[in-house]
């Protein structure tokens, strides 16, 4: 009589091994210690021999290696069998227990790995807002292949460099004070990868010019009020 195949593999919540009839493979499952609920991998998946993943779970920490030659963790076993079910782990990356290897290949670890994808690697990600409509550009996290995306706006410094020229022109410290606190604010959104910084160049112009334009107006301000404050002492 035939003998329907098992599939086993890990739960990702408390790492005990289950074994699942193979006519559950890639349905929801729910693990019996843990009562967590997670998808079984697909028939011929990368846990179907628990042999090598057994033998890798004992080693405390491991490294990936990407085809491009990106490193990531140290990172526990768990993680390594996280990101395979997940689709960021190819047939063509390579896994070590330290940075300097020796290296091995993570289909001799991870059986059934998919073959290597035609474009990189780049897990689902969920961007913050982007604020005026700005498109997003990627970034390395660090610590884990995923890629999220972050969002760049465009840059002021042309408004800022013209509102640090009128204050110096027309006298008016109204526009210097906002040239300054324009250009702060865009300056520190610049250098934290959220506003285009090709435009860093006239921001710091226009928020310098700001700057000293109202430093020199308080300045001018504080002397006439001292003057007034001696001159009304000496009349008494």
């Amino acid at each position: 009589m035939h003998q329907a195949m098992a599939l086993e593999f890990r739960c990702p919540g408390c790492g005990r091994s289950l074994r699942i009839p193979e006519e559950h493979a890639g349905k929801q499952v729910r693990c019996p210690a843990c009562q967590q609920v997670t998808a079984a991998p697909a028939s011929g998946g990368p846990f179907l021999n628990p042999t090598a993943a057994d033998a890798a779970s004992a080693v405390t920490s491991w490294h990936l290696r990407t085809p491009e030659g990106q490193t990531y963790g140290p990172v526990s076993w768990r993680q390594v069998e996280a990101w395979a079910r997940e689709g960021r782990v190819s047939a063509d990356c390579e896994l070590a227990a330290t940075s300097e290897g020796p290296w091995r290949a993570a289909s001799e670890l991870l059986p059934g790995l998919q073959q290597p994808a035609t474009r990189p690697l780049s897990p689902p990600a969920s961007p913050a807002p982007a604020p005026w409509g700005a498109s997003p550009v990627p970034a390395r996290q660090a610590g884990s292949p995923a890629v999220p995306a972050q969002y760049l706006a465009p840059h002021r410094g042309g408004i800022i460099l013209v509102l640090g020229l009128l204050g110096f022109v027309m006298s008016c410290p109204v526009f210097s004070l906002i040239a300054w606190v324009m250009g702060s604010n865009d300056l520190a959104e610049m250098r934290a990868g959220r506003m285009d910084p090709s435009g860093e160049s006239l921001t710091q112009a226009g928020r310098i010019m700001g700057m000293l334009m109202s430093l020199f107006y308080l300045a001018m301000i504080g002397l006439a009020l001292t003057i007034g404050l001696f001159a009304a002492l000496a009349g008494r």
